[in-house]
């Protein structure tokens, strides 16, 4: 997991009062993980989403709300490593069971029949090839014989097969197929390998189609009953006959996944093609990873308001009267008090008898008193 964090603020450096201070934080977030085989590979859509929440911080100074949005957004990415094949030789087991016409038909191939799958046999032991060999002979349905090797329809041993393989005689005029193929692919009497590397042939030769009545009136397996066994039991048909009977055969050969070969032509090295050493590839699928990034956008919004303080009522201090000291050797200095202004009052009534001779007198008597208040000040001042 990668993750890669980004940070970025907006709005004043200190909160102040009735101010917004804005915050933006910003990261990516990678997250890689494994994904199904099955996960289709490209980009997704992006896909955004927003939450909100809002909370409020109370101080005896302020009032602060703060609002936190969260923006996301993401975008997915599914990658894939690439195959690796891998080569190997895979040693597999088969069973094979030769089904050999002996009508009368086959006087002229009968020869080459034996010595093609004589050389078949033996190229498989030189090969190293590890198969089980059965073998069939047939004409009509009730002069079917299927060899037996000591107790077994299958035998590991290529000499006793193709010792067997030797006392096949031709006669009779009947190629009944589907009796001997049918057989095969349903009785129990042929214990077919159930290995996982184990491949199950049968090889029919014949120089004729395939009969679908006999003399003796019984009933025989269609083909398409022959051919659903053969399926059924996981039986390839591979025949060896004249190219004019190939399409009577398409249907079961095709159906099982087998080829046509010509009975005019050496076909032992061709039957071994399908029984080499199979080359098994093994595809390791790449991994899928699917890589989520995760964009996130937090944006906090902080508004704080103060609170309003009580006013405490200021008390003035009265004036200092000015007291003037005279420096030493300097003239004395008359002191002049000076009274304040009285506040108006209302006159009052005198008595109309001597009033003015009254005011005169006290107006005479105030500045004979001014003059002595002096005279008494200045005699002092020089005696100090």
């Amino acid at each position: 997991m990668l993750s890669l964090w980004t940070l970025k603020k907006t709005g004043p450096s200190a909160k102040t009062d009735g101010a917004d201070t804005t915050t933006t934080s910003t990261a990516t977030i990678k997250t890689t993980s494994v994904a199904d085989q099955d996960t289709t590979v490209g980009t997704s859509k992006p896909v955004s989403s927003t939450k909100t929440a809002t909370s409020t911080k109370e101080t005896a100074d302020y009032t602060e709300t703060t609002t936190e949005t969260v923006n996301k957004t993401t975008v997915v990415e599914v990658t894939k490593e690439a195959d690796v094949v891998n080569k190997k030789e895979v040693q597999g087991t088969s069973d094979i069971v030769f089904v050999i016409d002996k009508s009368t038909s086959m006087d002229s191939h009968i020869r080459d029949t034996m010595k093609n799958v004589e050389t078949f046999v033996r190229n498989l032991s030189a090969k190293n090839i590890q198969a089980r060999l059965g073998l069939v002979e047939y004409e009509r349905s009730y002069r079917t014989k299927y060899h037996d090797f000591n107790g077994s329809k299958f035998t590991t041993d290529p000499e006793s097969f193709i010792s067997a393989l030797k006392t096949i005689k031709t006669d009779g005029g009947y190629e009944n197929a589907t009796v001997p193929l049918h057989h095969i692919a349903t009785s129990a009497d042929y214990n077919w390998g159930t290995g996982a590397n184990n491949h199950r042939f049968t090889f029919l030769i014949t120089d004729e189609p395939i009969d679908m009545d006999s003399p003796d009136k019984n009933a025989l397996p269609t083909k398409e009953a022959t051919l659903k066994a053969l399926q059924d039991a996981g039986i390839s048909l591979t025949v060896v006959g004249r190219t004019v009977d190939k399409k009577d055969f398409d249907p079961l050969v095709n159906g099982t996944n087998g080829i046509y070969l010509d009975i005019r032509k050496d076909f032992a090295d061709l039957l071994n093609v399908q029984f080499a050493n199979k080359v098994v590839e093994t595809v390791q699928k790449g991994r899928v990873f699917k890589v989520q990034t995760d964009k996130y956008e937090l944006i906090s919004k902080t508004h704080r308001v103060a609170k309003a303080k009580p006013q405490t009522p200021s008390i003035q201090t009265p004036a200092k009267p000015t007291v003037f000291t005279p420096a030493k050797n300097e003239p004395a200095k008359t002191a002049v008090y000076i009274a304040p202004a009285a506040l108006p009052q209302k006159e009052a009534s005198l008595p109309n008898t001597g009033s003015k001779t009254s005011t005169a007198l006290t107006t005479l008597g105030l500045g004979l008193l001014s003059m002595g208040a002096a005279f008494g000040l200045s005699r002092k001042t020089k005696k100090d």
